[in-house]
C-alpha cells in the first residue's frame, strides 16, 4: 500500500506508549510497595525463539515468590527500569522534541497503595504523578493513562489470591476513584487494564494467581476476568458521574489468526479462536457475554457466577473506545493446534525478528477492520513496534529496520482511516528504550531514543537519538504525508 499523499486528520494523536514497571525503577522509593513486576528475574540463559512458545510467562508459587523477594544475588531489571522516575523531565522533553502530541504511560498501583488494600493512598506517590502529568501537558501532549499494567501489589496475591477474589473489585475500584478524583480534570483517556486477554500467558502478572493457590486454574482465570469486567463497568459508572469528558477504554493484545490453508476446517477453526479473543472486548463494549462463551463455559465445566446485578452493571456501563496492541499475526492449523491460545503454527510467507515475532503490516489493517466492523467504537492503536538488538556506536543507532516496520504499519492505519474507520491514535511502543515485559531484557529495544544500559543495568543511562527519532519527527510534523 502507498498513501504518501494522504494526510492524517489534524486532531490525530501521534504518540508513544510505556509502562511504569518497565521504565520507572525506584522500586523502594517514597513508600512504594513491591509488585508482581519486581520479581521478574533476568534469565541469563534465555532462548529467544523458544520463549515465544512458552505457555506461561514468569509464573510463580508462594514458595518461588518468597524466594524472589528474599533473593539478594539475582538481577531484577524492572526494579530499576530505565531510570524514568528520576529522569522524567529529560525524557518528556525528548518526547516533546520528537513531536509527540500524546503520551501513554501507566501509574504504578503499589506506588499509590503499597499493599493494595489500604483505605488511604500514599501521598508521595500521588505527588509524583502530579508532576509527571503536568510535565506531559506542559510539553503539549495528551496524557493517556493505564491504571494497571502488570504490577499488582504483592500483598493482594499473598493475602487475597489476586483478581479471582471479588475483594479486588473493591480494592481496584477504590484505587481508580483516587486516580480519577486526582487527575480526572487533566486526563481524558483512561485504560483500566493492559492487554486484558492474555490470561493464558500472564496469570501471575495480569491476574495475580499463584499456581499453588488454585485447584482449577482455567476456571479461576475466567473468574478473575469476570471481576475485571465488573471493575471496568464500575470505573465507567463513576467516571460518568465525575466528569463527562473522561473516556474509559478496553485494551486487548491483538491475536489476529490466519487459517493455515483454505480447508474449511482451518477457516472455521481460525474463526473460533479469534472469536475467543473478541470475547474480552465483547463484554465491555457490548455489555453482555456472547453465547459461544457461555457454551464454552458449560462444555468445559467452568463455573462463573454472573448475577442479574452483574448483567445490569455491564449492560448499563459499556466502555467508550477500543485500544489494542499489535506486533505480529499468528497462523493456525486445525489438525495441529487446539483451542489453547498458546498453540500456533508458523507462517512460511512472513519474516520474523530474533524473538520469532512475524512482520505483517497487513495483519494490522485486517485487525483494525475487523474490530471496527464488529464494534463501531473509536480505535486507539495503543502499542505497535519492532523489538531489535540495536547496534550502538559512537552515540549513533542506524535503525532503518525499525523505520521500515513502522512506515508500513502507519501506511495501513491510513488505509483504514480512508475506509471510514475512526482510528484516533497511533502509539508506538517504547518511544524510549525500556525493559522488555516478557523477557526482562534491555537489549530488546523498541525506542526512538537509545538508553545506554545493558541487560544487567550496566551503563551510563544516557539517552541518544536514533535515526528513527528524526524519521518519526518528520512523520508527525507532516501529518503522515512524509513516510
Amino acid at each position: 500500500m502507498d498513501n504518501n499523499t494522504f494526510a492524517f486528520p489534524s486532531h490525530f494523536l501521534w504518540g508513544g506508549a510505556t509502562a511504569a514497571c518497565q521504565i520507572e525503577g525506584a522500586y523502594n522509593v517514597d513508600g512504594r510497595g513491591l509488585s508482581t513486576s519486581d520479581i521478574h528475574k533476568y534469565d541469563t540463559g534465555l532462548d529467544r525463539k523458544k520463549y515465544r512458545h512458552k505457555l506461561v510467562e514468569n509464573e510463580h508459587t508462594s514458595a518461588t515468590l518468597s524466594a524472589a523477594i528474599a533473593d539478594k544475588e539475582g538481577y531484577y531489571p524492572k526494579r530499576f527500569g530505565n531510570g524514568f522516575y528520576y529522569r522524567y523531565k529529560e525524557d518528556i522533553a525528548l518526547m516533546k522534541e520528537l513531536g509527540l502530541n500524546s503520551f501513554r504511560f501507566s501509574i504504578s498501583w503499589s506506588r499509590i497503595f503499597p499493599k493494595g488494600d489500604e483505605l488511604e493512598p500514599n501521598q508521595k506517590g500521588l505527588e509524583f504523578y502530579d508532576r509527571v502529568i503536568n510535565e506531559v501537558i506542559n510539553a503539549g501532549m495528551e496524557p493517556i493513562v493505564t491504571m494497571f499494567h502488570y504490577d499488582i501489589p504483592l500483598h493482594l496475591l499473598t493475602q487475597y489470591g489476586g483478581f479471582k477474589n471479588p475483594k479486588l473489585i473493591e480494592f481496584m475500584t477504590r484505587y481508580a476513584r483516587v486516580l480519577l478524583n486526582r487527575y480526572g480534570d487533566r486526563v481524558k483517556y483512561w485504560i483500566p487494564f493492559n492487554q486484558t486477554n492474555l490470561i493464558q500467558y500472564c496469570s501471575f502478572k495480569s491476574l495475580g494467581i499463584l499456581r499453588d493457590q488454585t485447584d482449577n486454574l482455567v476456571e479461576d482465570q475466567y473468574r478473575a476476568i469476570h471481576n475485571q469486567f465488573l471493575i471496568n463497568a464500575k470505573i465507567k459508572k463513576y467516571a460518568k458521574s465525575l466528569n463527562s469528558h473522561i473516556e474509559i477504554g478496553i485494551m486487548l493484545a491483538d491475536c489476529t489468526y490466519y487459517p493455515r490453508t483454505c480447508k474449511p476446517q482451518d477457516i472455521v477453526f481460525a474463526m473460533k479462536r479469534i472469536r475467543m479473543q473478541y470475547f474480552y472486548a465483547d463484554v465491555p463494549l457490548r455489555g453482555e457475554y456472547p453465547g459461544h462463551m457461555l457454551r464454552y463455559f458449560n462444555e468445559n465445566n467452568i463455573r462463573i457466577d454472573i448475577s442479574e446485578e452483574d448483567k445490569s452493571l455491564l449492560k448499563e456501563n459499556t466502555l467508550d473506545f477500543l485500544a489494542f496492541s499489535y506486533y505480529y499475526s499468528r497462523t493456525l492449523d486445525s489438525q495441529k493446534n487446539t483451542m489453547d491460545p498458546a498453540t500456533i503454527s508458523e507462517n512460511p510467507y512472513l519474516k520474523s525478528n530474533d524473538w520469532g515475532w512475524t512482520i505483517d503490516p497487513l495483519g494490522l489493517y485486517n485487525a483494525i477492520s475487523q474490530y471496527w466492523d464488529r464494534y463501531q467504537k473509536p480505535i486507539m492503536i495503543a502499542e505497535n513496534g519492532f523489538g531489535y538488538e540495536d547496534v550502538f556506536e559512537d552515540g549513533v543507532v542506524h535503525d532503518d529496520y525499525r523505520i521500515d516496520y513502522l512506515r508500513q504499519h502507519i501506511l495501513v492505519v491510513g488505509e483504514a482511516i480512508k475506509d471510514g474507520v475512526n482510528v484516533f491514535a497511533y502509539l508506538p511502543w517504547g518511544p524510549i528504550d525500556l525493559v522488555s515485559s516478557g523477557t526482562a531484557e534491555m537489549s530488546k529495544r523498541y525506542g526512538f531514543v537509545y538508553v545506554d544500559l545493558d541487560d544487567y543495568g550496566r551503563g551510563t543511562g544516557e539517552r541518544f537519538k536514533k535515526d528513527s527519532f528524526y524519521w518519526y519527527q518528520k512523520v508527525i510534523a507532516s501529518h503522515g504525508t512524509i513516510l
